[in-house]
C-alpha cells in the first residue's frame, strides 16, 4: 500500500511557496517593490518571476509544481473511480471531464511558465492562454471534484460535512471574486488597474486553498493506492 495524500499536500503548498519565494528574491534585488502584495497590489505574481535570478527560481519550481498538479487530478480519478465501481457503476463522464480540465490545466501552467519574461507578442499571447486555460480550468475541475465528493458521501463517513462545505464555499468566494474584479474594471478601469495585481495575488491564494482542503478530504478519507506486481 502507497500512502499517496503526500501528493495532495504538495499540490497545495509547493505553488504557494514557489511564487512567495520568489516574489522574496524579486524583493531582494530591487526588481519588484517591498510590500504586502495580497493588499498593497504592488507587484503582479508574474512580475515576480520575469528576471533572473527570481526566473531561475520561479521556473525551477513551477514546472515541478506542475507535474504535482497533474499527479493529483490524475490520483483523484482513480480513486473516484473505484469508489463509484464499488457502487456498481463505471467511470463517470464528469470524472473523465474532471481529469481532462485538470490535465490542461496544468498544460496551462506550463505553457505560461515556459516563456514567462519573454519579449514579443507572440510570448504575450502564450501566457495569455497559459493563465486562462490554468485558473478556469482548475476551478472547473475543482467544482467537478466537489460534486462527486457529494455524490459519493455514502462511502465517505470520515470525511466531515464541514470540509466539504467550506470547498463549496471557498469556490463560491473565487466566483464572487471574479465577478467583482469584472464589475470593477467596467466600473472604473484605471483605479482597478492600481488593484487588480492584489485581486490576483487573491484568486491565486484560494486556488491553494482548496488544494489543502483536497489533501483534508485524502487524509481524513484514508484512502491509499494499492500496487500490485503481476
Amino acid at each position: 500500500m502507497v500512502n499517496v495524500r503526500l501528493v495532495a499536500l504538495l499540490a497545495a503548498i509547493v505553488p504557494f511557496l514557489a511564487v512567495h519565494a520568489t516574489y522574496l528574491l524579486a524583493a531582494a534585488h530591487g526588481q519588484v517593490e517591498w510590500c504586502f502584495p495580497y493588499l498593497d497590489s504592488c507587484a503582479s505574481i508574474s512580475a515576480t518571476g520575469r528576471q533572473p535570478p527570481a526566473s531561475y527560481l520561479f521556473r525551477a519550481t513551477m514546472l515541478p509544481a506542475a507535474v504535482i498538479l497533474g499527479a493529483y487530478w490524475w490520483l483523484s480519478h482513480l480513486w473516484l473511480g473505484q469508489l463509484q465501481r464499488c457502487e456498481g457503476h463505471a467511470h463517470s463522464a464528469v470524472n473523465n471531464w474532471m481529469l481532462a480540465l485538470g490535465l490542461l490545466a496544468c498544460l496551462g501552467l506550463v505553457l505560461y511558465v515556459t516563456v514567462l519574461g519573454e519579449a514579443g507578442s507572440a510570448w504575450a499571447r502564450q501566457r495569455r492562454i497559459g493563465t486562462v486555460l490554468f485558473f478556469s480550468f482548475t476551478y472547473v475541475a475543482q467544482l467537478l471534484l466537489l460534486s462527486q465528493l457529494r455524490r459519493l458521501r455514502g462511502q465517505l463517513a470520515t470525511v466531515p460535512e464541514s470540509l466539504l462545505r467550506a470547498m463549496g464555499l471557498l469556490c463560491a468566494a473565487r466566483l464572487a471574486t471574479g465577478v467583482l474584479t469584472v464589475f470593477l474594471q467596467a466600473w472604473d478601469k484605471a483605479w482597478y488597474i492600481t488593484v487588480e495585481d492584489a485581486f490576483e495575488w487573491v484568486l491565486a491564494l484560494m486556488l491553494q486553498l482548496n488544494f489543502l482542503l483536497g489533501y483534508l478530504v485524502w487524509r481524513r478519507a484514508g484512502w491509499q493506492l494499492e500496487v500490485r506486481v503481476p
